[in-house]
Protein backbone atom coordinates (compact mmCIF):
# COMPACT_ATOMS: atom_id res chain seq x y z
CA UNK A 1 0.00 0.00 0.00
CA UNK A 2 1.37 3.45 -0.90
CA UNK A 3 1.02 6.31 1.51
CA UNK A 4 -1.00 8.99 -0.78
CA UNK A 5 0.72 12.07 0.38
CA UNK A 6 3.17 14.40 -1.50
CA UNK A 7 6.60 15.22 -0.91
CA UNK A 8 8.02 11.99 0.69
CA UNK A 9 11.32 10.65 -0.23
CA UNK A 10 11.11 7.57 -2.04
CA UNK A 11 13.27 5.68 1.11
CA UNK A 12 10.73 7.12 3.63
CA UNK A 13 7.87 5.56 1.89
CA UNK A 14 9.70 2.22 1.63
CA UNK A 15 10.12 2.20 5.51
CA UNK A 16 6.44 3.39 6.30
CA UNK A 17 5.56 1.07 3.89
CA UNK A 18 7.56 -1.70 5.98
CA UNK A 19 6.24 -0.95 9.07
CA UNK A 20 2.88 -0.84 8.08
CA UNK A 21 3.05 -4.32 6.62
CA UNK A 22 4.03 -5.06 9.88
CA UNK A 23 1.45 -3.31 12.06
CA UNK A 24 -1.49 -4.95 10.27
CA UNK A 25 -0.17 -8.38 10.73
CA UNK A 26 -0.21 -8.34 14.45
CA UNK A 27 -3.25 -8.44 17.34
CA UNK A 28 -1.34 -5.64 19.57
CA UNK A 29 1.05 -2.58 18.82
CA UNK A 30 2.50 -0.87 21.48
CA UNK A 31 5.27 1.69 22.17
CA UNK A 32 8.70 1.76 24.67
CA UNK A 33 11.06 4.77 25.31
CA UNK A 34 14.33 3.50 25.54
CA UNK A 35 15.94 6.98 26.32
CA UNK A 36 18.40 6.01 28.68
CA UNK A 37 18.42 2.60 28.08
CA UNK A 38 22.58 1.36 27.07
CA UNK A 39 22.66 -0.15 24.30
CA UNK A 40 24.15 -3.13 25.50
CA UNK A 41 21.04 -3.89 27.97
CA UNK A 42 18.99 -3.09 24.85
CA UNK A 43 20.30 -5.63 23.05
CA UNK A 44 20.41 -8.40 25.63
CA UNK A 45 16.28 -7.60 26.41
CA UNK A 46 15.50 -7.35 22.67
CA UNK A 47 16.85 -11.28 22.68
CA UNK A 48 15.44 -12.30 25.67
CA UNK A 49 12.09 -11.19 24.87
CA UNK A 50 11.87 -12.15 20.87
CA UNK A 51 10.03 -15.24 21.16
CA UNK A 52 7.17 -12.89 22.40
CA UNK A 53 7.73 -9.71 20.79
CA UNK A 54 9.41 -8.25 17.63
CA UNK A 55 10.95 -4.64 18.74
CA UNK A 56 12.09 -2.49 16.30
CA UNK A 57 13.67 1.08 16.78
CA UNK A 58 11.73 3.42 14.43
CA UNK A 59 12.03 7.80 13.77
CA UNK A 60 8.90 9.36 14.84
CA UNK A 61 8.13 10.66 11.60
CA UNK A 62 7.45 7.10 10.24
CA UNK A 63 6.05 6.02 12.59
CA UNK A 64 3.19 8.90 12.36
CA UNK A 65 3.00 8.26 8.78
CA UNK A 66 2.90 4.37 9.66
CA UNK A 67 0.11 4.72 12.18
CA UNK A 68 -2.24 6.88 9.73
CA UNK A 69 -2.02 4.43 6.88
CA UNK A 70 -2.93 2.09 9.29
CA UNK A 71 -6.15 3.50 10.60
CA UNK A 72 -8.12 2.34 8.22
CA UNK A 73 -7.65 -1.33 9.08
CA UNK A 74 -6.85 -0.87 12.90
CA UNK A 75 -9.32 1.03 14.33
CA UNK A 76 -8.10 4.13 16.60
CA UNK A 77 -4.30 3.11 15.87
CA UNK A 78 -3.65 6.89 15.16
CA UNK A 79 -4.16 7.78 18.69
CA UNK A 80 -1.40 5.22 19.92
CA UNK A 81 0.98 7.92 18.78
CA UNK A 82 0.35 10.51 21.50
CA UNK A 83 1.83 7.94 23.74
CA UNK A 84 4.81 8.35 21.93
CA UNK A 85 8.42 8.56 24.23
CA UNK A 86 11.50 10.47 23.37
CA UNK A 87 13.14 7.69 21.53
CA UNK A 88 10.41 5.47 20.94
CA UNK A 89 10.67 1.59 19.64
CA UNK A 90 8.07 -0.07 18.17
CA UNK A 91 6.29 -3.13 19.92
CA UNK A 92 5.17 -5.67 17.80
CA UNK A 93 3.17 -8.47 19.72
CA UNK A 94 0.29 -11.30 19.49
CA UNK A 95 0.65 -10.81 23.28
CA UNK A 96 -2.02 -8.97 25.32
CA UNK A 97 -0.92 -5.76 26.32
CA UNK A 98 -0.84 -6.88 29.88
CA UNK A 99 1.45 -10.40 29.44
CA UNK A 100 3.82 -7.47 27.32
CA UNK A 101 4.10 -5.38 30.58
CA UNK A 102 4.69 -8.45 32.49
CA UNK A 103 7.27 -9.22 30.48
CA UNK A 104 8.98 -6.00 30.73
CA UNK A 105 8.57 -5.74 34.59
CA UNK A 106 10.02 -9.68 34.80
CA UNK A 107 12.71 -8.98 32.04
CA UNK A 108 15.42 -6.00 33.67
CA UNK A 109 19.00 -6.11 32.94
CA UNK A 110 21.72 -4.76 35.33
CA UNK A 111 23.58 -1.62 34.81
CA UNK A 112 26.23 0.56 36.57
CA UNK A 113 24.72 3.20 38.69
CA UNK A 114 25.24 7.08 37.86
CA UNK A 115 25.76 9.74 40.79
CA UNK A 116 22.69 10.57 42.38
CA UNK A 117 20.54 7.54 41.91
CA UNK A 118 18.76 6.51 44.55
CA UNK A 119 20.08 2.87 46.13
CA UNK A 120 17.36 0.08 44.85
CA UNK A 121 18.88 -2.08 47.78
CA UNK A 122 21.45 -1.60 49.98
CA UNK A 123 25.03 -1.41 48.55
CA UNK A 124 26.96 -3.66 50.35
CA UNK A 125 30.86 -4.63 49.71
CA UNK A 126 31.70 -8.26 50.76
CA UNK A 127 34.50 -9.26 52.60
CA UNK A 128 37.42 -10.56 50.81
CA UNK A 129 40.12 -9.72 48.09
CA UNK A 130 39.80 -6.71 45.38
CA UNK A 131 41.71 -6.42 42.48
CA UNK A 132 43.16 -3.20 43.63
CA UNK A 133 46.64 -3.08 44.80
CA UNK A 134 48.30 -0.70 47.45
CA UNK A 135 48.39 2.77 46.87
CA UNK A 136 45.91 5.72 46.39
CA UNK A 137 42.94 3.35 46.52
CA UNK A 138 43.70 2.80 50.23
CA UNK A 139 42.19 6.37 51.02
CA UNK A 140 39.83 5.74 48.28
CA UNK A 141 38.24 2.77 49.91
CA UNK A 142 38.87 4.35 53.55
CA UNK A 143 37.05 7.65 52.65
CA UNK A 144 33.66 5.16 52.20
CA UNK A 145 34.28 3.01 55.10
CA UNK A 146 36.07 0.32 53.74
CA UNK A 147 38.54 -1.15 56.49
CA UNK A 148 41.24 -3.13 54.11
CA UNK A 149 44.75 -4.98 54.87
CA UNK A 150 46.98 -6.07 51.90
CA UNK A 151 47.22 -10.08 51.51
CA UNK A 152 49.55 -11.29 48.40
CA UNK A 153 50.04 -7.70 47.05
CA UNK A 154 46.28 -6.93 46.82
CA UNK A 155 44.21 -4.93 49.24
CA UNK A 156 41.52 -7.41 50.64
CA UNK A 157 38.13 -5.99 52.64
CA UNK A 158 38.48 -6.82 55.98
CA UNK A 159 34.76 -6.67 56.83
CA UNK A 160 31.26 -6.72 55.22
CA UNK A 161 30.31 -2.88 54.83
CA UNK A 162 27.12 -1.18 53.61
CA UNK A 163 27.98 1.65 51.36
CA UNK A 164 24.83 2.96 50.48
CA UNK A 165 21.81 2.30 52.42
CA UNK A 166 18.80 1.96 50.34
CA UNK A 167 16.31 4.78 48.65
CA UNK A 168 19.81 6.91 49.81
CA UNK A 169 21.17 8.71 46.62
CA UNK A 170 24.34 7.51 45.42
CA UNK A 171 27.55 9.65 45.52
CA UNK A 172 30.16 9.95 42.83
CA UNK A 173 32.72 8.00 45.01
CA UNK A 174 30.51 4.76 45.37
CA UNK A 175 29.40 4.87 41.92
CA UNK A 176 33.26 4.83 40.54
CA UNK A 177 33.79 1.99 43.02
CA UNK A 178 31.52 -0.29 41.70
CA UNK A 179 32.00 0.40 38.32
CA UNK A 180 36.22 -0.77 39.04
CA UNK A 181 34.29 -3.80 41.19
CA UNK A 182 32.13 -4.64 37.98
CA UNK A 183 29.11 -3.90 40.38
CA UNK A 184 25.74 -3.40 39.02
CA UNK A 185 23.30 -2.42 41.19
CA UNK A 186 20.36 -1.11 39.26
CA UNK A 187 17.95 -2.64 36.87
CA UNK A 188 16.84 -1.25 33.33
CA UNK A 189 14.41 -2.07 30.96
CA UNK A 190 11.59 -0.84 28.79
CA UNK A 191 9.50 2.34 29.51
CA UNK A 192 6.24 0.98 28.45
CA UNK A 193 4.25 4.42 27.10
CA UNK A 194 1.21 2.89 25.62
CA UNK A 195 -0.76 0.30 23.47
CA UNK A 196 -3.36 -0.75 20.97
CA UNK A 197 -5.30 -3.45 20.97
CA UNK A 198 -8.32 -4.45 19.05
CA UNK A 199 -9.29 -0.64 18.91
CA UNK A 200 -8.29 0.10 22.47
CA UNK A 201 -5.78 2.38 23.78
CA UNK A 202 -3.55 1.67 26.89
CA UNK A 203 -2.16 4.17 28.98
CA UNK A 204 1.26 3.45 30.72
CA UNK A 205 -0.42 3.85 33.63
CA UNK A 206 -3.49 1.29 33.05
CA UNK A 207 -0.31 -1.33 32.07
CA UNK A 208 1.78 -1.11 35.34
CA UNK A 209 -0.52 -3.68 36.50
CA UNK A 210 1.00 -5.65 39.60
CA UNK A 211 -0.74 -9.37 39.28
CA UNK A 212 0.51 -9.83 42.82
CA UNK A 213 -1.42 -6.61 44.19
CA UNK A 214 -4.13 -7.87 42.02
CA UNK A 215 -4.42 -11.45 43.49
CA UNK A 216 -3.91 -9.75 46.98
CA UNK A 217 -6.71 -7.53 46.68
CA UNK A 218 -9.15 -10.20 45.02
CA UNK A 219 -8.73 -12.69 48.16
CA UNK A 220 -9.33 -10.09 50.75
CA UNK A 221 -12.79 -9.33 48.96
CA UNK A 222 -13.46 -12.66 48.38
CA UNK A 223 -13.08 -13.19 52.53
CA UNK A 224 -15.02 -9.82 53.03
CA UNK A 225 -17.77 -11.17 50.87
CA UNK A 226 -17.79 -14.15 52.51
CA UNK A 227 -18.00 -12.53 56.09
CA UNK A 228 -20.57 -10.35 55.20
CA UNK A 229 -22.81 -13.00 53.77
CA UNK A 230 -22.21 -14.87 56.68
CA UNK A 231 -23.81 -11.89 59.08
CA UNK A 232 -26.85 -11.18 56.63
CA UNK A 233 -27.38 -14.27 56.35
CA UNK A 234 -27.37 -14.67 52.42
CA UNK A 235 -26.89 -18.61 51.41
CA UNK A 236 -24.45 -19.09 48.26
CA UNK A 237 -22.72 -22.60 47.85
CA UNK A 238 -19.38 -21.40 49.47
CA UNK A 239 -21.64 -20.39 53.23
CA UNK A 240 -24.34 -22.99 52.87
CA UNK A 241 -22.92 -25.82 55.17
CA UNK A 242 -21.77 -23.08 57.50
CA UNK A 243 -24.96 -21.46 57.47
CA UNK A 244 -26.62 -24.46 58.03
CA UNK A 245 -24.55 -25.00 61.00
CA UNK A 246 -24.94 -21.68 62.53
CA UNK A 247 -28.94 -21.94 62.19
CA UNK A 248 -29.13 -25.26 63.45
CA UNK A 249 -27.26 -24.47 66.84
CA UNK A 250 -29.33 -21.30 67.62
CA UNK A 251 -32.19 -23.07 67.02
CA UNK A 252 -30.84 -25.82 69.28
CA UNK A 253 -29.80 -22.63 72.07
CA UNK A 254 -33.38 -21.08 71.37
CA UNK A 255 -34.86 -24.40 71.78
CA UNK A 256 -33.17 -24.83 75.13
CA UNK A 257 -34.22 -21.49 76.26
CA UNK A 258 -37.99 -21.81 75.94
CA UNK A 259 -38.04 -25.35 76.61
CA UNK A 260 -39.17 -26.29 73.40
CA UNK A 261 -39.80 -30.17 73.39
CA UNK A 262 -37.38 -31.28 70.49
CA UNK A 263 -36.07 -35.26 69.81
CA UNK A 264 -32.55 -33.45 69.00
CA UNK A 265 -32.71 -31.38 72.52
CA UNK A 266 -35.01 -33.69 74.53
CA UNK A 267 -31.92 -35.40 76.30
CA UNK A 268 -30.81 -31.89 77.27
CA UNK A 269 -34.07 -30.49 78.31
CA UNK A 270 -34.37 -33.56 80.63
CA UNK A 271 -30.94 -32.66 82.29
CA UNK A 272 -32.23 -29.20 82.59
CA UNK A 273 -35.19 -30.28 84.21
CA UNK A 274 -33.51 -32.58 86.56
CA UNK A 275 -31.10 -29.90 87.29
CA UNK A 276 -33.96 -27.41 87.95
CA UNK A 277 -36.28 -30.04 90.10
CA UNK A 278 -32.84 -30.92 92.45
CA UNK A 279 -32.67 -26.96 93.01
CA UNK A 280 -36.23 -26.44 93.92
CA UNK A 281 -35.62 -29.47 96.00
CA UNK A 282 -32.87 -27.91 98.32
CA UNK A 283 -34.97 -24.45 98.69
CA UNK A 284 -37.77 -26.61 99.59
CA UNK A 285 -35.68 -28.40 102.56
CA UNK A 286 -34.39 -25.43 103.64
Amino acid sequence: MTLLTKKIPEWKQKKINDIYNKLINYKTVGLVDIKGLPAQQFHELRKKLREKMEIIVVRKVILKYAFELAKSKMPNIEQLYSKIGEMPALILSNENPFKISKAFSENMAPTFAKPGQLAPEDIEIQEGPTPFTPGPMIAELQALGLKTKVEGGKLVVIKKTTITKKGMPISQGVADLLVKLDIKPMLVGFNFTGAWEDKFIYDKDVLKFNIKDYMDNLAIAASNAFMLSLGLPYPTKENINILISKAYKEAKILGLDKNIISEEILPELMYKAQAQASALNSLVKQ
